[in-house]
């Protein structure tokens, strides 16, 4: 009895689809300040990546540059879109967006300064990188980073074209 118990709790769990959700809507804000709504991150004709980083984060930066390096790869198969969320409170934020602007990063860059897009993908720890299909559901989630991991990326980001 039991059994069929935790199956059928196993069948409605997946049915609900709790494994993969949609992109929350969140305000974000651009360098200039300008609020952007994650909403309009989806397009309904390509996937993309949100891969949220601090400035004091080296993984991140690392992160980051490997994707810079690759980009130009990644571009010919579809339009690359990846959006960078920092994290940085507003002790930190001026460092954040120099970072940012003196980079040469292939990604729109957000921040999240309330860290609310955070709380609610209940990220504990960064760099996290998220892959969403065209429709803004997430086929693709990853914690930390160490070289190689953008290979996987583009993999799950090939699989949600």
């Amino acid at each position: 009895m039991l059994n069929k118990w935790i199956l059928a709790a196993l069948a409605a769990f997946l049915s609900l689809g709790l494994g993969a959700q949609n992109l929350p809507d969140a305000k974000l804000v651009d360098a200039s300040g300008k609020a952007v709504s994650t909403r309009s991150l989806v397009d309904g004709k390509t996937p993309f990546v949100v891969t949220f980083w601090a400035s004091w984060c080296k993984p991140c930066q690392k992160e980051l540059a490997a994707l810079t390096e690759i980009a130009p790869d990644w571009e010919g198969d579809f339009p690359l879109r990846i959006y960078a969320v920092g994290v940085d409170d507003s002790r930190s934020l001026s460092r954040a967006k120099a970072m940012a602007a003196s980079s040469d990063w292939p990604v729109t860059v957000l921040y999240d300064t309330n860290q609310e897009m955070m709380r609610t993908l209940n990220i504990s720890s960064i760099p996290h990188v998220f892959v969403y299909d065209k429709n803004g559901k997430q086929v693709y989630s990853h914690t930390g980073y160490i070289p190689g991991d953008e290979e996987a990326l583009l993999q799950k980001l090939l699989e949600a074209k």
